[in-house]
C-alpha cells in the first residue's frame, strides 16, 4: 500500500459492499457475510455503499443485519442509497456506531500512529465532493479513501496516494469475459473487479454482496474481502 505508515503494516481491513437489503438478496446471505467478516477479526470494518434495495421499508432489517457486525466500522452511502432514503440508511449506521462519512474524513489510531479514512459521497446522486473530503487531510499519514463508484479514482489519486476502496459494479454481476468490461469502459467505468494501480494509488473493486435488479450472478460470484495492508518499506520522511 502506497504510503503506509509501517506501524500499520499487517493491519486487516474487512470490506462490505452492495448488501441490497430487500427483496432481490436473502437475508441469510448478507447475514452470512456480516459473520464472514466478524469471523476473521479484522482492525476495521469498511462498507462502500448501496445497502438498500428501492423501498425504505426494509430500514428496520438493515439496522437488525448491521448491527451484527463487531468492532470499529465506517462507510459510505451509494447510489441505490440515496434513492431509496438516504438520510434514514444514515440514522441506521449511527444507530450502530458506525460513523458515515460523506465528503468527510476521520481519524482512527491504530497501534499508536493515525490513519486518516476519507469518505467521498455518492457520484451517481451527485453527491460527490472530493476537494471537500479531503479539506485538512495530511498528506505525509496512512490513508484510505472509501467511495461507492469506482470512476472516482481518478479524481482520488491526485490527493496523493492512498488505498481507495470501491464497489458499485458488482464485478459486472453477469459477467461475459472480455465483452462485460469492454461495456463497462464504454459506459464510463475502466474499473470492474479487483486491484488497479492509478496514478500511484492502489485501488480494490469489491464485488459486493447482493442484486439490485437480476437476483442470479454469473461470472461475478459475490464477495467478503479481507485485506492485510503492508507497508513498502521506504521512509516517509521521502
Amino acid at each position: 500500500m502506497p504510503g503506509l505508515d509501517p506501524s500499520h503494516d499487517g493491519l486487516r481491513i474487512a470490506q462490505l459492499s452492495d448488501l441490497h437489503v430487500g427483496l432481490m438478496t436473502s437475508t441469510a446471505k448478507i447475514r452470512r457475510a456480516v459473520h464472514r467478516a466478524n469471523a476473521e477479526k479484522p482492525d476495521l470494518t469498511v462498507l462502500t455503499g448501496d445497502y438498500m434495495c428501492y423501498s425504505p421499508k426494509f430500514l428496520g432489517l438493515l439496522h437488525e443485519l448491521v448491527r451484527e457486525l463487531e468492532g470499529p466500522a465506517v462507510a459510505v452511502l451509494g447510489n441505490h442509497d440515496y434513492w431509496t432514503d438516504g438520510e434514514g440508511v444514515r440514522r441506521v449506521f449511527e444507530k450502530c456506531g458506525i460513523h458515515v462519512l460523506r465528503n468527510q474524513h476521520t481519524e482512527m489510531q491504530f497501534r499508536h500512529a493515525p490513519l486518516d479514512i476519507v469518505g467521498i459521497d455518492d457520484a451517481v446522486t451527485a453527491h460527490a465532493d472530493p476537494m471537500r473530503a479531503f479539506r485538512g487531510v495530511p498528506h505525509d499519514r496512512s490513508r484510505i479513501v472509501l467511495t461507492h463508484v469506482p470512476s472516482l479514482a481518478d479524481i482520488t489519486a491526485t490527493y496523493g496516494p492512498s488505498l481507495i476502496l470501491a464497489g458499485h459494479t458488482h464485478g459486472g454481476h453477469v459477467n461475459i469475459p472480455k465483452i462485460t468490461a469492454g461495456i463497462a469502459a464504454r459506459l464510463g467505468n475502466r474499473y470492474l473487479a479487483g486491484f488497479y494501480e492509478v496514478k500511484g494509488s492502489l485501488l480494490y473493486v469489491n464485488k459486493g454482496i447482493g442484486s439490485a435488479a437480476v437476483p442470479i450472478r454469473a461470472g461475478a460470484p459475490s464477495e467478503v474481502t479481507l485485506l492485510t495492508l503492508r507497508s513498502d518499506g521506504r521512509d516517509q520522511s521521502i
